[in-house]
């Protein structure tokens, strides 16, 4: 075994340590290069990580201050999917929020989703900034009043998000843009696995802000999967022509009949996130025995399918979730998103996989191999559209970062930094996040929502790429409610009784305490940086914790 890993590993370093193409510019940035000719980031490359923090604070305030559609008086990213930034548009037009490119379909739950993940619990636990999760409350406010499934039991998908719509609408129900069966969902047609990522992300917001409103979302979601959950024999050892790949449930389907539209989608895990939090939180949630029943019962089917000789496991047939693509029904196109979320989830739970060792560089080997961009640090979005994309460039490293956390292998490391360093690029100094250097437009899934929590989610694996002239939690097991920086403390409440933290400060904190109970220097880690340090917290005493600076 270690000399396969060994093989895989010189591999990847010999394809990923070729060299780059040296550039002067890189979209709208001068290119800066190190010694030996590696990219850096294009905001303070002298300093590590600084670039990382710089590029998702643009984002994030993009999105606070994002131009307003006039007809309704919207924000860009509740009717468009991207929009053109200036100078490929005029700044007059672009003012106006007359910019959203209108032959994308919109497709707020993928968005939103994101949004929740990125903004409410990752940046505003890193910030304190209230304001992120009165956004993305905006948001999915919106997407329960106008984009759900009727709440009736004769739909067979009844109480759901609809993933797509059309642009400019302020009524979610599937896209109609390019015609049934194009490149588009459909009318009142949903995707699967976008009910299983919306699902979790009504969970989490409910953490944050707990009204009743989003639970019932998340249960509404959770029901209608275990519902529709096509059981079958995942036991065959073998495929043929007879017998095509179909998952658990389908990629597209009729919200109305159940009709199938496209069968195969590998991303699930998120579906797995959230039967894994209401069966562990149904006693606080008051979640019945019959649905727990269920959510067990499903969860149980989906996992050994991942894993069997039909899953994407073992097949590695990853593809089924860009809603943009035409419908693929022989499962030929792949994706890099859904391996290196299914690998950030079995990072974050080791316990549901005893073999990570292979699991985990398996897949971020497979994606380097599969999307690499051949003159520079990028990662390409899907056989679709095989182009990299600095959101998913951004992915890849993250996941690099985690298992060098986990592992201490300085290849991985390497690997996260140069292509981070990459990823920075694509953001201007106001903050418009472009897709890549081959497009001019810029996706708010892409662009905000799925780009700025894998800079959040390298920090945290590698804390000194934090700036160390500032505060901030990188970390928390369990989602954060509240969190206020001062000059003096850091007062925050967790959802849950027992969580664990990171927290990169500016210098040794003089105490913590949770629940008003001082911890003992041994429940709590102090590591000393260059500058600054890293503080490491665990506890079961309580939710209410401060920390004096």
């Amino acid at each position: 075994m270690k000399n396969i890993l060994t093989i895989s590993l010189l591999f990847a370093h010999a394809m990923f340590c070729s060299g780059q193409t040296i550039q002067d510019s890189i979209l709208p940035h001068k290119a800066v290069y190190d010694k030996d000719g590696k990219l850096l980031s294009w905001y303070k490359p002298e300093v590590s990580g600084a670039g990382y923090d710089q590029v998702i604070d643009l984002a994030s305030e993009f999105l606070l201050n994002c131009p307003v559609e006039p007809t309704t008086d919207l924000p860009l990213y509740m009717l468009y999917a991207s929009f053109l930034p200036p100078p490929v548009v005029t700044q007059e037009k672009f003012d106006k929020g007359l910019s959203g490119f209108a032959n994308d379909a919109n497709v707020p739950a993928c968005a939103f989703a994101n949004f929740v993940q990125s903004l409410a619990v990752k940046y505003y636990a890193y910030t304190g900034n209230r304001e992120y999760v009165d956004l993305v409350k905006f948001c999915l406010d919106h997407l329960i009043e106008h984009g759900t499934t009727p709440d009736d039991p004769s739909w067979k998908w009844n109480g759901v998000p609809y993933a797509s719509a059309n642009t400019k609408s302020i009524e979610y129900s599937g896209a109609t843009h390019w015609g049934v069966g194009g490149r588009n969902d459909g009318p009142f047609v949903i995707e699967g696995d976008k009910v299983g990522e919306m699902g979790i992300a009504y969970l989490d917001f409910y953490k944050v802000l707990p009204e009743e409103k989003y639970l019932d979302a998340a249960i509404k979601c959770a029901d209608a999967l275990a519902k529709n959950c096509r059981f079958f024999d995942t036991g065959r050892s073998s495929i043929s022509n007879d017998y095509p790949l179909i998952s658990p449930w389908p990629f597209r389907a009729s919200a109305e009949n159940g009709q199938v539209h496209e069968q195969y989608t590998a991303n699930v895990i998120f579906a797995i996130r959230l039967f894994d939090e209401l069966i562990r939180l149904k006693d606080q949630l008051n979640i019945s025995e019959e649905q727990v029943a269920n959510y067990k019962k499903t969860r149980a089917f989906v996992w050994d399918w991942m894993y069997s000789m039909q899953g994407p496991v073992r097949t590695f047939v990853w593809k089924g979730y860009f809603e943009d693509m035409p419908n693929d029904k022989y499962n030929r196109n792949r994706v890099q998103n859904i391996p290196l979320e299914t690998a950030r989830y079995l990072l974050e739970n080791p316990g549901e996989d005893q073999n990570l060792e292979v699991r985990i560089p398996s897949i971020i080997y497979w994606v380097a191999s599969t999307f690499e961009t051949e003159d520079h640090d990028g990662i390409k979005e899907q056989f679709g559209t095989y182009q990299p994309m600095g959101s998913h460039t951004a992915r890849y490293a993250s996941l690099c970062a985690m298992w060098y956390e986990q592992t201490g292998n300085a290849w991985f490391k390497e690997q996260a930094f140069r292509f981070f360093n990459w990823a920075t690029y694509v953001c201007s100094e106001k903050g418009h996040v472009r897709v890549g250097p081959h497009t001019p437009k810029c996706w708010f899934t892409d662009g905000y929502g799925d780009y700025i929590r894998h800079f959040l989610d390298g920090m945290a694996a590698i804390p000194e790429w934090t700036p160390a002239d500032e505060n901030h939690l990188l970390k928390s097991t369990s989602v954060i409610s509240e969190i206020a920086y001062t000059g003096k403390s850091i007062s925050y409440s967790t959802f849950d009784e027992q969580s664990s933290e990171i927290f990169r400060l500016v210098s040794k904190p003089k105490s913590v305490s949770v629940n008003g109970n001082k911890l003992k220097a041994d429940q709590y880690s102090w590591e000393e940086l260059d500058e600054g340090g890293v503080l490491r917290i665990s506890s079961d005493r309580g939710s209410e914790r401060v920390i004096q600076l």
